[in-house]
């Protein structure tokens, strides 16, 4: 019975020990300041530059799907001079 008690003693130590020891300091090492949080300004330029590439992009596939098609098309059936 006294090692019984001696264990359940043990026990409760080691999880106070976690709860006074160590979780503290993991969150310590989790916590994100708020000053390191992305703002609207390093935000907007992001944002600006990607929506640039998605739009030529666009229009490349436009382009390609309407105008350069044709293009291709018109240069592949001429027969060349020579």
């Amino acid at each position: 019975m006294d090692s019984q008690q001696d264990k359940i003693k043990q026990r409760e130590s080691l999880e106070n020990a976690y709860g006074n020891l160590v979780e503290p300091y993991v969150k310590q090492l989790i916590e994100v300041p708020a000053q390191t949080l992305a703002t609207a300004p390093v935000a907007f330029p992001c944002f600006c530059y990607v929506s640039g590439w998605l739009l030529l992009t666009f229009l490349y596939c436009v382009w390609m799907r309407w105008g350069g098609a044709a293009y291709c098309r018109k240069k592949a059936s001429q027969k060349p001079s020579g």
